[in-house]
This record gives C-alpha cells, sequence and structure tokens, in this order.
C-alpha cells in the first residue's frame, strides 16, 4: 500500500498536467470557476450539516424521552 502511494506521488510530481480533475477546475472564464468552486463547498458541508443535525436531533429527541420516564403518576 505505502509502496503505491509512493509511486502515485512519483509519477505526479514526473507529469503534473495529468494531475488535473478536469477542464473545468482550471478554466479562464471566473464565472465557472467560482461555480465550480461553490459547488465543491456545498457538496463538502452538506453531508456534515445532515450529521450534526441528525445527532441534534437525536439528543433533543433522548432527552425528551428521558423527561417523559420521570413523569409517571404524580
Amino acid at each position: 500500500m505505502l509502496g503505491a502511494a509512493g509511486a502515485a506521488l512519483v509519477l505526479t510530481a514526473a507529469f503534473p498536467e495529468a494531475a488535473h480533475a478536469c477542464p473545468v477546475c482550471f478554466d479562464r472564464d471566473d464565472e465557472a470557476r467560482i461555480a465550480f468552486l461553490a459547488t465543491t463547498g456545498l457538496l463538502t458541508l452538506l453531508p456534515l450539516g445532515l450529521v450534526v443535525g441528525t445527532g441534534a436531533w437525536l439528543r433533543r429527541r433522548a432527552r425528551e424521552l428521558r423527561g417523559d420516564e420521570g413523569g409517571g403518576g404524580d
């Protein structure tokens, strides 16, 4: 595994033009570049937001259920 990572690093350093992800990433048009970066940010933050939101909801729901248990017959 370490050998494969080292080989990939050497090949990337030897042929940097092959490492470009796509033509849009390095487009000279500012509008396309800004759209690409905005989409990248959205797709990075969306799953993190979903995980945090689900965790907050589960925590609130657990607190509600714990509060209902103590109410009993009084």
